[in-house]
């Protein structure tokens, strides 16, 4: 099974479990459950401390 990681749109860092982070995405249609596959492939994510700097 594949891993499915988030990185950091700034900095390329992964982003650890349970981390908080920024996301700016369109709002996914109804039904939507795999939100991390989404997180993926249609948003922008950002980790606590770029977005701090920013």
């Amino acid at each position: 099974m594949f891993k499915r990681t988030l990185n950091c749109s700034i900095c390329g860092r992964e982003v650890e479990d349970y981390e908080e982070i920024y996301t700016k995405m369109q709002a996914p249609k109804a039904g939507m459950v795999e939100i991390k596959a989404y997180l993926i492939n249609n948003s922008e994510i950002t980790c606590k401390d770029c977005y701090k700097r920013e």
